[in-house]
């Protein structure tokens, strides 16, 4: 992994700070940075209803001045961060131009802020982030950007990697990129299963205060087994590798809370399955941890398994929204 790392860049220095991440990486890898741009034609609106696009020199000048521009950060990454970096302006719309490119140049990683205040930059979840991760094959490293300027000595190593899991094996997706990426800077993992209280957990049933203590304990019980499970092979590897259940009727409260507690510093999810929160996408429980982790988060998306396959949950642990 992280051998071809991809960094959209719109303009803003605001997402000009995935390239010390991307760069820190690139070196740890011995991988390659591209940077990419993607232009889209612009218009102006000449009356509150109607919009003209500019004419063809307006529209050819501007492409000169987002190639340079990307030209101007490579320059800096040369002599920054002493790294050689592709450049390439792409045409819009940007999300699927991003997951095109990726796709076709064999991207491992793609790097990026997640909000900021022009273009791409700006946009939280729900835009063109949002829809990198949909279309994108491969993880997405999102980070939060701040207003100083971009340092490229402050390098970024993950020392403790969170991987949240709902006992599908899509949300388990995530485990061989958070291996990979950690494996950069010698990293110990938690796997971390949140279940929900009972009354949550089957609200169609009404039981009693003694019964349902019981019911927790087996379902919490169950949920150590399935961790325990994922973790055997990684520690068959020489990785260190802690697992921890909690119950909590907000996992992605729960997920957060155990980072901030735990000196965690990456959060790895998969955005989407059939059972359980992972199935929700963004837009449930990896929308609200990246909404609300002050850390970067590692999200990925594995393909979907073939129907009969096993990668349902069993009864009782799908936790609806």
């Amino acid at each position: 992994m992280a051998k071809t790392i991809l960094v959209p860049l719109d303009g803003s220095t605001f997402a000009e700070h995935a390239l010390p991440v991307a760069s820190g990486l690139a070196r740890a890898s011995g991988g390659r940075l591209h940077l990419v741009q993607v232009h889209e034609v612009p218009v102006v609106p000449t009356s509150p209803d109607l919009l003209v696009p500019y004419d063809a020199q307006w529209d050819s000048a501007l492409r000169q001045q987002e190639e340079e521009y990307l030209q101007s950060v490579a320059n800096r990454v040369a002599e920054r961060a002493g790294l050689q970096a592709r450049t390439e302006l792409l045409s819009g719309p940007a999300e699927m131009a991003l997951a095109t490119y990726a796709r076709e140049m064999d991207v491992d990683l793609v790097v990026m802020t997640t909000h900021g205040r022009s273009g791409l930059s700006r946009m939280w979840l729900g835009s063109v982030a949002d829809g990198v991760v949909r279309r994108s094959q491969v993880p997405v490293l999102l980070l939060r950007p701040s207003h100083a300027e971009v340092d490229y000595d402050e390098e970024y190593r993950p020392l403790h990697i969170l991987c949240p899991l709902d006992g599908s094996e899509l949300s388990r997706g995530i485990v061989e990129p958070a291996q990979s990426l950690g494996g950069l800077s010698g990293a110990r993992y938690t796997l971390l299963r949140v279940t929900l209280p009972i009354p949550l957990l089957r609200p169609q049933f009404v039981v009693a205060a003694g019964q349902a203590d019981r019911l927790m304990e087996e379902e919490q019980a169950r949920a150590r087994t399935e961790v325990e499970q994922v973790a055997a092979p990684m520690r068959a590897r020489g990785l260190h590798v802690e697992t921890a259940v909690v119950s909590h009727g907000v996992p992605a409260v729960a997920i957060l809370d155990y980072a901030s507690t735990h000196a965690v510093d990456l959060i790895a999810l998969a955005t989407h399955g059939r059972g359980g929160w992972s199935r929700l996408a963004l837009g449930s429980v990896a929308d609200k941890v990246l909404r609300g982790s002050p850390m970067p988060v590692l999200i990925y998306r594995p393909p979907v398994p073939e129907e009969g396959n096993g990668a349902e949950n069993g009864p009782g642990t799908e936790i609806h929204r």
